[in-house]
């Protein structure tokens, strides 16, 4: 008896078709998509479903809502999941999903594009072939599957528009690769103690995330918590090294924390964590801050969003964005 693959459409490059101007569109029929991946009805029976269909620079929390709902509802009915999602925002749904779907035993799959699945040439075919493959295998995981790699889904970033390995995870090695079939490192794949799904997929949107840059003035992160902003991330030098001279903005932090709003410091270096070893990180933890470690930029912002739908709490906050939920820290 063949197993069963619940296939998640919400758009993207790899359900877009060329329209009469030249543009890229999405397509009118998930369906199209098995059919354009020779072979890949051999391997499961596939269930569709529709999500959405945008360009994923249009994703937002309430589809990741929506994708997780669907996921439940479909949960004991099938063996793995496969979405269908474009490449931009991909990286941060990943992450997204992997909190709002924690102690899963089936993978999630997320795979996408280059190429529409309608060009020549186009990656479309091999990425949600393999994509099943991997949904088959005991990977209980969200993970993104694309091009050659099998990577845990808030360790995952884009890093290019055109190659067709088109992401990378910059801390932590990939769960595998996609050779002549998909090969899994067993000891890297995310065990849970519990096998019950913990199922909590709202996000809070009042968050704000800032790109250090010499000159930034904190009057406009002030505004920002003025208006009733919940959390700030500030995505910081080095080993999460934030100004204290003369453009200093430990005054912001002091501020938010005064107003229970959470500011947490990433790093700007994609292989960095913020280890806060140096005085101009360390007057910042002093003032309040809460170190990423070595998150993702995308596994910070939606972690920090997942926590606020859940708690107000600072201490607790502080607390849950400190500790390891589902893979997305190694080191503090």
């Amino acid at each position: 008896m063949k197993k069963k693959i619940c296939l998640i459409y919400c758009g993207g490059t790899i359900g877009m078709v060329r329209k009469s101007d030249g543009l890229l569109a999405p397509a009118d029929d998930a369906a199209q998509l098995i059919s354009l991946a020779p072979g890949i009805e051999k391997l499961a029976e596939f269930d569709f479903k529709f999500v959405a269909d945008i360009d994923s620079t249009n994703m937002h929390p309430g589809i990741w809502k929506t994708l997780a709902q669907t996921i439940r509802e479909n949960y004991d009915n099938c063996d793995g999941f496969v979405i269908a999602h474009g490449t931009d925002t991909m990286a941060y749904t990943a992450s997204a999903l992997s909190f709002a779907l924690r102690n899963l035993n089936k993978p999630v799959i997320i795979t996408g594009a280059q190429k529409s699945i309608f060009d020549i040439a186009s990656d479309a075919p091999n990425n949600l072939i393999n994509a099943a493959k991997v949904a088959l295998l005991d990977v209980p995981e969200v993970c993104v599957v694309f091009g050659s790699k099998i990577l845990r889904g808030n360790r995952t970033q884009k890093i290019s528009e055109k190659k067709l390995n088109a992401f990378w995870s910059p801390v932590v090695l990939p769960l595998g690769c996609v050779a002549l079939e998909p090969e899994i490192v067993v000891d890297r794949v995310w065990r849970w103690r519990s096998k019950e799904l913990e199922f909590k997929p709202d996000f809070d949107r009042e968050v704000v995330f800032y790109q250090l840059f010499p000159g930034l003035d904190g009057k406009y992160i002030e505004a920002a918590i003025d208006r009733g902003c919940k959390g700030v991330i500030l995505n910081a030098y080095g080993a999460g090294n934030v100004p204290n001279g003369e453009a200093s903005l430990l005054p912001v932090i002091k501020k938010a924390v005064e107003h229970n709003v959470p500011v947490i410091v990433s790093t700007q270096c994609v292989e960095g964590s913020t280890r806060m070893i140096y005085e101009v990180g360390h007057c910042a933890l002093a003032a309040g801050a809460i170190p990423a470690f070595d998150m993702t930029s995308e596994a910070a912002a939606t972690k920090l969003m997942w926590i606020l739908a859940q708690t107000n709490d600072l201490a607790c906050i502080k607390e849950m964005m400190r500790t390891n939920l589902c893979g997305e820290i190694t080191t503090m």
